[in-house]
């Protein structure tokens, strides 16, 4: 890219937002990323409103500068606020952060790219919003909007995100304004209802795409049921996987209302948010057999762990506990169910126990109320501690965690797993055989996406400060894509160095992305490389 172009596309842009909303990337804002990707950024864009953009995409078109947007940039472990090529701008949506429009009624709301989890949980706690927030383990700090296009997912009713979204506005990179065909038809109410619209679904274009710049999402709200109750199911014996996983099946199909999502997870991701990193025992950085035994053990730790909740009535609950131990009794040695009652009971009773019991009911008491806070709807960082456990320094008390600034080594590998016990196995073997070659411990969490697929994320956890870690964690990356191709099991999403997956390949998917791409953007200004082949290959 021609140092002149960017130079005079900075002067306009400059003209356009000031002096204050154009900045010099900082490597510690921009360029720290947890998979340890490192980008030539030559400049911040920081908008405040969607006629902002507009213009700075015009500029961009003029100059030909590439462009890439990001919504707060804490995309942790698939590349944070890096583009997937270098030489882009970033353009940080952070502070076009209002809350439009809220319907406290139907239970809808119109959020802009910078509101995060924590503020629209804040918003809806002051304007009487009975509505569960769409919350990942991400934190509060991160975008509602930006979770939600990249297809996040979540264990609250609503378990997929972008199934939620009923409604995009946004900027393509001519400038112009994209609006659904119900809204230009002048009904904006009823288009913020229905998701589907009329004619062609093109919303679908901006969800992990590069065809426009979303600048505001309508999505649809869960309310808040009368009583949130979480279930936690263990088998000490790895062998009953396979009878495990059908009776999660069976266990969404039978109560798909009030039981919307559940987790499993293996001994050492369990581990991981118990105790710190045992570095003096591991080998070549990978706990040994006997090593995980031991800890699993000396911490009361299963082989698998399930945890999942139930939304309902009262009497709606009492019969899904009922129906839970049915079907999940038979194939597990525990199932305990946990609501803020009880742990406020266990937090009354640890008072009056001795010292080191006392810390630990409060320890566990913690747990399980950070735990239930997500599933109430309410974000906290608790779940991203784990990105601490091998590298990183812990922020101060009370200040937010944000792990590619902290130091931490984090990529996420996140395949689909069909809901069948031989698949699950042959999965579980696949990772356990491949992870420890690359000197990252087997971490395993498999989520219900529906009653017929897991959603697995596995993070490839290493010391950021050492090169050699960091390149053996992206080689396991590319080493579990190539297998998870041979065996079936492939990622629902991608991190920015890992886009090329979408690019091998003559195939009609490439062919007819790459042909709406350059229809919409000709000079491919609006992030290059993200999910959509370049164009050159299919010109003629």
């Amino acid at each position: 890219m021609n140092s002149t172009c960017i130079e005079s596309a900075i002067a306009e842009w400059v003209t356009i937002l000031g002096e204050p909303g154009v900045v010099a990337a900082s490597a510690e804002d921009f360029g720290a990323s947890t998979i340890g990707a490192r980008r030539s950024i030559p400049a911040v864009l920081r908008p405040e409103n969607q006629e902002q953009v507009s213009a700075i995409l015009q500029v961009a078109q003029r100059w030909q500068v590439a462009i890439y947007p990001v919504s707060t940039g804490n995309n942790w472990g698939y590349g944070s606020a890096n583009p997937v090529e270098d030489g882009c701008v970033i353009l940080d949506l952070s502070r076009l952060d209002r809350i439009r429009d809220f319907d406290p009624e139907l239970g809808v709301v119109t959020v802009e790219p910078g509101v995060t989890q924590g503020a629209l949980r804040h918003f809806l706690d002051n304007h009487e919003g009975n509505y569960l927030v769409p919350v990942t383990g991400a934190g509060p700090t991160c975008s509602i909007l930006g979770n939600a296009l990249e297809r996040g997912y979540g264990i609250t009713p609503i378990t997929d995100h972008f199934s939620a979204v009923t409604k995009i506005e946004a900027i393509l990179p001519d400038g112009s304004v994209y609006r659904t065909p119900l809204s230009e038809l002048g009904g904006e109410e009823v288009d913020g209802l229905f998701k589907w619209g009329i004619g062609p679904y093109l919303d679908g274009l901006f969800s992990q795409g590069n065809f426009g710049v979303v600048v505001s999402i309508t999505i649809a709200l869960a309310p808040v049921p009368d009583t949130v109750t979480a279930f936690f199911f263990s088998t000490k014996d790895d062998a009953r996987l396979e009878a495990l996983v059908p009776a999660v099946r069976a266990v969404l199909r039978t109560l798909g209302g009030p039981v919307v999502a559940i987790n499993l997870l293996n001994n050492q991701r369990m581990l991981s948010m118990m105790t710190p990193f045992p570095e003096d025992k591991a080998v070549d950085g990978v706990l040994p057999a006997h090593e995980v035994e031991r800890l699993a053990n000396s911490h009361g730790v299963p082989a698998w762990s399930g945890v999942g909740a139930i939304y309902a009535s009262k009497e709606v609950a009492q019969a899904a506990r009922r129906t839970l131990r049915r079907l999940l009794g038979p194939v597990t040695d525990r199932l305990v169910f946990i609501n803020r009652r009880r742990i406020n009971t266990a937090r009354t009773i640890a008072r009056v126990l001795p010292g080191r019991f006392a810390t630990k009911v409060l320890g566990m008491a913690d747990t399980l109320s950070g735990a239930l806070d997500i599933m109430h709807g309410t974000p906290n960082d608790v779940a991203l501690a784990l990105a601490y456990w091998r590298s990183g320094t812990l922020p101060a008390a009370g200040q937010p965690k944000n792990p590619a600034r902290d130091g931490c080594g984090l990529i996420w590998f996140a395949p689909l797993v069909p809901i069948r016990g031989k698949d699950v196995r042959r999965y579980i073997n696949m990772i356990e055989r491949i992870c420890p070659q690359y000197g990252v411990n087997p971490l395993i969490t498999l989520t219900t996406i529906n009653d017929r697929c897991f959603d697995s994320t596995v993070p490839l956890l290493f010391d950021r400060r050492d090169t050699d870690a960091t390149a053996r964690a992206n080689d396991c990356y590319r080493a579990l894509c190539d297998a998870g191709r041979k065996e079936g099991f492939l990622p629902y999403r991608l991190n920015v160095d890992a886009m090329g997956i979408l690019n091998s390949g003559d195939s009609a998917f490439t062919r007819l992305a790459s042909q709406l791409k350059a229809a919409v953007d000709p000079n491919y200004i609006l992030a290059p490389g993200r999910y959509v082949p370049r164009i050159e290959r299919y010109e003629a």
